[in-house]
């Protein structure tokens, strides 16, 4: 239910310092969004040559997870999903004994190997992955450190994308409680930015059930007054133009954007609405599959799901606006069926304005999509199945700074 919205989310703006030190910025950035899987700039052959070297040498624990990670990205940008997770696990199997001493190292190793599990449709390894993240931090750091406060984050995270939703707002509420308690603006302002977050993305599929908890936690996030959750209210208030522009309101969206001043095109374009995901039919039979709210396909659409994915390419307008949406590179495989209704979503949605001289073509951006479906076994069978709800997970390409005439 929450494939997709989790990762739009986290194309907000990043909150500020807020005072505290470069490392707590950072920390708690961290929870928010992790690190998105980049294009490097260095070849697949040069990244496995110093990962291997690095081996060879038996170079310090740090050492060889950050080659694994660069080898494993560079694996997972081409395509090559398999060998990516397999480079993860075999650092995994190297590494993960020092997590004491590298606890933030083997995190990332951990938490990059549950990622790119997801997009295999390893919803088990996936959700391993982010419990054996939490440990490792918690190997070496107090279980206070924004670092570890942030990981439960992603824990509850992933109980949402598990439709574990009871246990997700708690530990929501209880890493917010412990924030507030510790003075961590960023780490309670998150705790309760999810919370919002997750019941309006419920609520845009299950009005009945779910409105009145969106209501709830999005008022106690708007209406909170102090100063240094500022970021996350405004963030509230655009997931609740969203939420009202789906129930019939057509001005919200535009009423968000004229309250927004140009940003500057340096940082990441803040999104402040996607439209859902819009039905397509399957091309068995006219039977329509409907795709989540920003989330996933709620029934099988193409029996097969190896080897599915895109890279889209668009523009954002310095009106916040998107253009000249395509796909820049496809799987072997990619049979072309399920990304129509992507495209059309992301065609409508809207960002902040940006401050461009007149006639810049705007801000770059690359999305990944996967078409996946979570491996399962049924009852009395030790055979692995595909579930037959299909999902897709997106993780953003986009470089660090898409200024504008890069790509074009």
């Amino acid at each position: 239910m929450l494939q997709i919205a989790l990762a739009l989310l986290a194309m907000s703006p990043a909150p500020p310092a807020e005072g505290q030190d470069a490392a707590r910025t950072k920390a708690t950035t961290e929870a928010e969004n992790a690190a998105p899987i980049v294009v490097f700039g260095e070849s697949l052959a040069d990244s496995a040559r110093r990962l291997q070297d690095c081996i060879v040498n038996k170079c310090p624990p740090d050492k060889d997870i950050a080659a694994t990670l660069r080898h494993a990205e560079n694996q997972f940008v081409a395509g090559d999903y398999q060998s990516a997770r397999r480079t993860l696990l075999q650092s995994r199997g190297r590494n993960q004994r020092f997590s004491k001493t590298f606890p933030v190292e083997v995190a990332n190793l951990l938490r990059a190997n549950s990622r790119i599990a997801a997009h295999l449709g390893e919803g088990e390894a996936y959700r391993i992955g982010a419990l054996d993240a939490l440990s490792a931090l918690k190997a070496g750091l107090p279980d206070d450190h924004p670092r570890v406060l942030g990981a439960r984050i992603e824990v509850a995270d992933m109980l949402a994308r598990f439709g574990r939703i009871e246990g997700a707002e708690q530990e929501y509420r209880a890493v917010a409680r412990r924030g507030k308690e510790l003075g961590l603006p960023t780490i309670e302002g998150y705790g309760l930015l999810r919370i919002a977050a997750m019941y309006a993305t419920l609520a845009e599929t299950d009005r009945g059930t779910y409105r009145l908890a969106a209501k709830r936690a999005l008022e106690a996030l708007i209406n909170n007054n102090d100063p240094k959750l500022a970021i996350f209210v405004n963030a509230g208030r655009v997931i609740k133009a969203r939420l009202d522009f789906k129930n019939g309101d057509p001005r919200a969206v535009d009423t968000l954007i004229a309250s927004y001043q140009a940003q500057s095109p340096d940082k990441t374009p803040t999104l402040l609405y996607a439209p859902p995901i819009e039905r397509f039919s399957s091309g068995r039979g006219g039977v329509d599959t409907s795709f989540g709210t920003n989330s996933a396909l709620s029934k099988l659409a193409v029996q097969n799901f190896e080897d599915q994915w895109v890279d889209i390419g668009f523009w954002v307008s310095p009106e916040g606006k998107v253009t000249d949406t395509g796909i820049l590179r496809a799987s072997e495989k990619f049979n072309g069926r399920w990304t129509p209704p992507i495209i059309a979503a992301i065609n409508g949605r809207r960002y902040a304005p940006i401050a461009l001289e007149q006639g810049d073509p705007g801000v770059f951006r690359i999305e990944r999509y996967t078409y996946t479906s979570r491996w399962t076994t049924n009852t009395g069978s030790r055979i692995r199945v595909r579930e037959p709800e299909a999902q897709i997970e997106m993780l953003d390409l986009s470089p660090d700074a898409a200024k504008p005439g890069k790509g074009r």
